[in-house]
């Protein structure tokens, strides 16, 4: 076996895919950055193919863009893109919930219930405002908000929702909500939900949750892009 098919069929691929996967998300690669393979290849330690295969994941993840011989670049970020991405969230993770509490089942809650707990004491214990403590936070927010949908039988739906979660983490990063722990209502947004949604009272936790969604959006809008001229 040649190396360059090894490598293909090793784990480089996704060591390559994770480790450019979080560069994105986290911002260390810039939107509108372009992603030259020979510089990745320098600064990573991966092949090319290996990066040339995780680099097109990332396109069908919405988190990197391409054009017939312009290559690669970070997907740029921009108001509407941020609104699009909430619209569709707040259409698909929405729906995503009604579908876990009609099908859930107590194996679901309990997900839910650890996922909060886990939310909570971090909530509660966090006091540090470096970014380590805040990518602890966010990776249990984004557990916690998957729990929250695992019971939704529809697969491909779950799937789409969490690519949306992950493009809106972008936006996340680049707000005050990188630079400090998470505020009181958030908190209180999520034990509303939660109460809402092991209730089974789908239509609360659906409204719950979508004004969840824009809250988040409106207070990364505004610190990114300012307020929006009337």
């Amino acid at each position: 076996m040649s190396a360059d098919l090894k490598e293909r069929s090793g784990s480089q691929i996704e060591e390559a895919y994770w480790l450019l996967r979080h560069e994105i998300l986290s911002g260390a690669l810039a939107p509108g950055e372009k992603l030259r393979i020979d510089f990745l290849r320098e600064t990573y330690g991966f092949g090319a193919s290996g990066i040339r295969e995780a680099l097109s994941r990332l396109l069908a993840d919405g988190l990197v863009e391409s054009e017939v011989q312009r290559g690669f670049w970070v997907s740029k970020i921009s108001r509407q893109d941020l609104w699009d991405i909430t619209e569709s969230r707040k259409i698909l993770e929405v729906e995503a919930l009604r579908q876990a509490i009609a099908y859930g089942d107590m194996e679901w809650e309990t997900r839910v219930v650890a996922a909060r707990y886990m939310l909570d004491r971090l909530e509660k214990t966090l006091t540090e405002k470096s970014p380590d403590a805040v990518k602890t936070w966010e990776n249990a927010n984004r557990q916690f908000h998957m729990a929250l949908i695992s019971g939704c039988p529809i697969r491909r739906l779950l799937r789409f929702t969490e690519q949306l979660y992950d493009q809106s983490l972008r936006y996340r990063h680049r707000t005050a909500l990188r630079r400090a722990l998470p505020r009181s209502g958030l908190s209180q947004d999520h034990e509303q939900i939660v109460e809402a949604t092991l209730k089974r009272d789908a239509g609360r936790a659906s409204s719950l949750l979508s004004a969840h969604i824009e809250g988040i959006a409106r207070i990364a809008e505004e610190a990114i892009f300012g307020k929006e001229k009337k």
